[in-house]
């Protein structure tokens, strides 16, 4: 896969997406493909390798789609229509399949091709999403506790936009006890952290300042809201509020979190 493919994925998807393109199945994939499908004598044998090796992570991207891979595999890789199904085939079912839920339409198309849908492969996004920041977060967290320790705590003051800004950690600070909430325009559920919620808040409220009753509306109403107790339909509203009208919250520079208790009733 061509570096810059490479980089595009692993800045504008989630981890696992890149992850899948190096698993052990794309592995055996690849093989598979490279094997039955171009000759150890090709001149062209490395551009197709390279060629094919694009083609998933143009998928990936989204930028060829699953109904176009056939005609996209024969151009790129040179293959006839018979070849190039057979190949579009062998990506949908051991490739892509084990995750699905991020490939809208797969199972139709593999029908379409005339496969069959793979059985026993298929591990649901949020589990691994949430798995896999689950695990960095410990890391994460055994690598800065000795440091926490030894810092004193500081309060900073300042609206949420600022304090993202300058303190990455206040962003992925979680509200709520959901495992997950379903941001507008992401393929996959995201863990409810406060970066999430405002770019969900806002992709369905608009790009502007809201007013006290439109926040009321979203914290009390939108389907991502529905199980939260009254603390933390608080504790969101205040984000959402500092957001939209700059009021200052108070950060702990040694929890790495926002301390709402230190915000006085209205």
């Amino acid at each position: 896969m061509s570096q810059g493919i490479k980089n595009r994925i692993q800045s504008t998807l989630p981890e696992f997406t890149l992850e899948n393109l190096y698993a052990d199945h794309t592995f055996d994939a690849n093989g598979k493909i490279i094997g039955g499908y171009i000759k150890e004598d090709d001149s062209e044998r490395d551009n197709k390798i390279q060629a094919m090796k694009d083609v998933e992570g143009l998928v990936t991207l989204k930028d060829i789609k699953l109904e176009s891979l056939v005609p996209e595999i024969g151009s790129r890789m040179g293959l006839d229509e018979k070849s190039a199904k057979e190949v579009a085939l062998i990506m949908l079912c051991d490739i892509f399949y084990p995750i699905k839920d991020f490939f809208p339409g797969i199972e139709d198309e593999i029908l379409k091709l005339g496969g069959e849908l793979p059985k026993g492969l298929v591990k649901g996004l949020d589990e691994q999403f949430l798995k896999r920041e689950e695990e960095m977060e410990e890391m994460e967290a055994e690598k800065v506790e000795a440091e926490r320790e030894r810092m004193a705590d500081t309060i900073v003051n300042d609206n949420i936009n600022k304090l993202m800004a300058n303190f990455p950690e206040s962003g992925e600070m979680v509200i709520g006890s959901q495992k997950s909430i379903a941001v507008k325009d992401m393929p996959v559920e995201m863990k409810p952290m406060i970066k999430y919620w405002i770019e969900d808040y806002k992709q369905k409220m608009g790009y502007y300042n809201h007013s006290n009753l439109e926040r009321v509306q979203y914290v009390c109403h939108d389907k991502n809201t529905r199980n939260m107790n009254e603390e933390e339909r608080r504790e969101l509203n205040l984000i959402l509020k500092s957001a939209d009208e700059e009021i200052e919250l108070p950060y702990s520079t040694k929890r790495k979190k926002i301390d709402f208790s230190l915000i006085e009733e209205e």
